[in-house]
């Protein structure tokens, strides 16, 4: 599979304050990626460092077979770029905008007319094309973003947040739009929403205080999920104090809530799914189980235990 984006150990420095900590990351072409962390990780940052807008403080990158610091005009041709916050010309209609913006991104005029027209099928806009874009909705504002990202036919499309603001039933027309968009694009979907994750990508990069902490496929982030179960338990005993200091003690299980005033003989515990066995016999030695109910782990449960886990940066 041919790699379009390889980007390697990028850092980038603002004054004393490192914002990227040897960031890296590869797109292989068809590929929609997750780009996922809390607010200030920085993924913003990485991705104005790939489009562009920032010069990194170290680090290379290769972009469609560009490379980054030798070749910024090329790499930035090869991406198109949806921001968080879209610079809209309120003024204008649909139409004459990305005129505008192929007119600013140095479409040849021949190829302009055809180049618009294609970019607002592609982004759904046709209904909306003369209507100037004050009178848009917000989904139809973040339409209007995909489709100036598309004009100059970028192999690659970075998008910031671009479901943000959206109500349930745009996102899921948005996704369908990112869905029908990576039959023909290599997609940098940055969300911190893992349901959106789940829907459109193929992989997942994680980062954290300007790190990674992974990056590996949604199957894989799945697997990480079923590994641990989260048993909520009920149990026999005048005092959980035995139990709670057995559980520290075996180490391969912790303890996620107790509250010996409100609910003294309730527990709930994180535990290998493959173990459950051993607990259930620990219980059973320290006063036996009343009640067991089971909870399978949730993505957004492993984003957290990943994001938590990072190192803390210099």
């Amino acid at each position: 599979m041919t790699t379009v984006l390889d980007a390697r150990d990028l850092s980038k420095r603002f004054g004393t304050f490192q914002a990227l900590h040897g960031v890296s990351l590869q797109l292989d072409q068809g590929e929609v990626v997750g780009f996922l962390g809390p607010n200030g990780a920085g993924k913003s940052t990485t991705m104005k460092v790939l489009t562009g807008f920032l010069a990194p403080s170290g680090g290379e990158a290769t972009i469609a077979g560009h490379d980054l610091r030798k070749e910024p005009l090329a790499c930035r041709r090869a991406i198109g770029y949806l921001p968080e916050e879209v610079p809209l010309y309120l003024d204008m209609t649909v139409t004459a905008y990305l005129d505008h913006v192929a007119r600013l991104k140095g479409v040849p005029a021949s190829a302009r007319r055809r180049e618009v027209v294609d970019a607002i099928e592609a982004a759904w806009l046709q209904e909306n094309q003369h209507r100037h874009l004050r009178k848009l909705s917000k989904g139809n504002r973040q339409r209007v973003g995909v489709a100036q990202a598309l004009l100059g036919s970028p192999p690659i499309l970075i998008l910031d947040e671009p479901t943000s603001g959206l109500d349930p039933a745009q996102v899921a027309n948005f996704r369908d739009l990112i869905r029908r968009l990576a039959q023909r694009h290599t997609i940098l979907l940055s969300t911190h929403i893992l349901a959106e994750v789940e829907a459109v990508c193929q992989r997942v990069v994680v980062v954290d205080r300007g790190r990674v902490v992974v990056a590996e496929s949604i199957e894989q982030l799945r697997h990480r999920a079923s590994q641990v179960t989260r048993l909520r338990l009920r149990i026999r005993a005048d005092s959980l104090d035995p139990l709670i200091a057995a559980i520290q003690a075996a180490g391969w299980a912790s303890v996620v809530h107790y509250d010996a005033k409100s609910d003294a003989d309730a527990l709930t515990i994180d535990a290998p799914a493959d173990r459950r066995g051993e607990l259930v016999q620990l219980i059973e030695s320290h006063g036996g189980l009343r009640e067991l109910v089971e909870e399978r782990r949730s993505l957004e449960e492993v984003f957290r235990d990943l994001t938590r886990a990072a190192p803390v940066a210099a």
